[in-house]
């Protein structure tokens, strides 16, 4: 009786070995779509802290200002843009040039402006606000964000989450995604460093995960059967 179950023991981790190694291999990855922004650029020169922050009513008073300079264009690719060479002398297309996605119809001249320049305490900051609108949905979910400046996500037009104020690179995690229409608004100012990195790609469990926890507990049953069995 040992002999039989002993077998019947090693026969079924095998079985589990080789239905878990399989599992692993159809885990899906971080980072693994890529997606389409439509964007809207607007740069603006001589702006304070109060009129840099990441809401709607400074983005849509850019548009207002006698300095703005905006565009329209589409970006395909992940949110990972970060530029830091001390300089301030980044341009809005070095900027997103950082991201590693494809830039489609965005005017030269908008590209050479200067994404953003001190002094947001005396009222003399070049401001750059982003407003990505992501063409479908992704994946329900946290957004984990790591920036440098404000931002703010939308989800059907409602505030999501974000942090409006300028600040140094931080990590933020914006909870409840339920996957609807997403949008991100950005505002690069105060000089380098300028930093967006948007995680759209949750981890999903892995599939192996549940397989392996169903046949651990078949096997810790029959593992007691063979200690009652002797």
């Amino acid at each position: 009786m040992r002999t039989v179950m002993g077998n019947l023991g090693l026969k079924m981790i095998k079985s589990i070995a080789t239905a878990v190694a399989a599992a692993l291999m159809i885990t899906v990855p971080a980072h693994a779509a890529v997606f389409t922004f439509d964007v809207t650029v607007v740069n603006v020169t001589n702006l304070s802290s109060s009129e840099s922050q990441a809401e709607m009513a400074d983005y849509n008073a850019a548009f207002l200002d006698a300095s703005a300079q905006s565009d329209t264009f589409v970006y395909q690719g992940e949110l990972d843009f970060r530029t830091s060479d001390g300089t301030d002398a980044t341009t809005i297309g070095d900027w997103l040039a950082t991201g590693g996605g494809t830039v489609t119809g965005l005017d030269g001249t908008v590209a050479d402006l200067q994404l953003s320049k001190p002094n947001i305490n005396n009222g003399t900051a070049t401001t750059t606000f982003f407003f990505f609108e992501l063409q479908g949905t992704a994946a329900a979910g946290d957004v984990a964000v790591t920036h440098d400046d404000g931002f703010a996500i939308f989800e059907d037009d409602a505030f999501l989450g974000g942090v409006l104020g300028p600040v140094s690179e931080t990590f933020t995690l914006v909870q409840n995604y339920n996957g609807g229409e997403f949008d991100l608004l950005y505002v690069a100012t105060n000089g380098d460093p300028s930093i967006l990195e948007v995680d759209l790609s949750p981890v999903p469990v892995p599939a192996a995960l549940p397989l392996f926890v169903g046949g651990m507990s078949l096997f810790g049953i029959a593992s007691r059967r063979r200690r009652k069995a002797a």
